[in-house]
């Protein structure tokens, strides 16, 4: 299964050791900055999808929107200037900014995708604010535990995995819906299926 995580991360991330976390002996697939960001899509594309917001179009209230938009923040700022030399980043704030902007992700790719102009649109991605911060903060607080090395490599490595499929399969999502109107497809099943065709592809071929 080693090999397999690897490979799958090797296709989103650089999975430089000394910017990875180490759980029971064992180096995630990912380094610690897309440990949050593909935990943090998970977990919304869990919530998403337990309680029926697959298919949400309604915009954010103004507080879900400035959550949202401001969880790119961080991770910019960190990213940015770590990379130009300023500063180096740590451990913990690669997973936070990385889970911050995780969690967000998903949900400004399924209003993109499902947001109709000229439509009623009344159908919530978030019922409520509460909500959006729920995600958010299970988020942070599942890297603060990495960071703290508590946590199982393989129950670890199995959520950055699926967060990885849930990226390139809402991605995909957002594209394959803007690109068919008002056609009936099963998108969700297509997304899916192209998104492990191309991590694995990218994966055999990095390898």
């Amino acid at each position: 299964m080693n090999t397999i995580f690897k490979m799958i991360g090797s296709a989103v991330c650089h999975q430089m050791a000394e910017r990875s976390f180490i759980l029971q002996g064992q180096q995630l697939p990912v380094c610690a900055r897309c440990t949050g960001i593909y935990s943090g899509i998970i977990f919304s594309m869990v919530f998403f999808f337990i309680f029926k917001r697959l298919h949400g179009n309604k915009p954010y209230t103004t507080k879900g929107m400035l959550l949202g938009a401001l969880a790119f923040i961080p991770i910019s700022i960190d990213g940015f200037f770590s990379y130009l030399g300023f500063w180096e980043s740590t451990q913990l704030l690669r997973v936070v900014t990385g889970a911050l902007a995780g969690a967000s992700l998903p949900g400004f790719f399924l209003l993109g995708a499902n947001f109709t102009v000229g439509a009623e649109n009344n159908k919530p991605i978030f019922q409520s604010f509460v909500e959006q911060l729920l995600v958010v903060g299970i988020t942070l607080l599942f890297g603060v535990m990495l960071w703290m090395n508590i946590g199982s490599y393989f129950a670890t490595s199995v959520i950055v995995v699926l967060g990885i499929v849930c990226f390139w399969s809402d991605l995909i999502y957002l594209i394959m819906k803007n690109l068919s109107g008002n056609g009936k497809l099963p998108f969700w099943l297509l997304s899916f299926c192209a998104s492990f065709f191309i991590i694995l592809t990218i994966g055999v071929l990095r390898k």
